[in-house]
């Protein structure tokens, strides 16, 4: 094979991966923890998002963090959470209240390295 076919063989690729035409497999694991409280309307919004994601990428791990338990309560003192829903990425809070599916979805592809 010459190097002009490994070429068009890898742009090919690319533009199948973009098309969705080939899965393309995550380069990492991301886990995101999305901190809710009993009553909170947009609570359940947040984490409907963050199970969508779970099951649309590989390589997702979504977890629901209520501040009425005590794993809830010092991951909220951990990040200085003073509402709810936020949604931590990789242990970085990404977001206050409910995001964008579109601008969740794009950061949790740019943490798997899906770009």
């Amino acid at each position: 094979m010459d190097e002009l076919e490994m070429i068009r063989r890898k742009k090919m690729l690319e533009l199948m991966k973009r098309a969705g035409m080939i899965e393309v497999k995550p380069k990492r694991k991301v886990v995101i923890e999305v901190i809710t409280s009993p009553g909170c309307p947009y609570c359940p919004i947040a984490w409907a998002m963050a199970q969508e994601l779970e099951r649309k990428y590989e390589g997702v791990i979504a977890r629901e963090l209520s501040v009425a338990t005590p794993e809830g309560q010092r991951k909220a003192m951990e990040h200085n959470i003073m509402g709810t829903p936020t949604i931590i990425i990789d242990n970085r809070v990404e977001f206050i209240g409910v995001p964008n599916f579109a601008e969740f979805e794009r950061r949790v592809r740019e943490k798997l390295g899906l770009g």
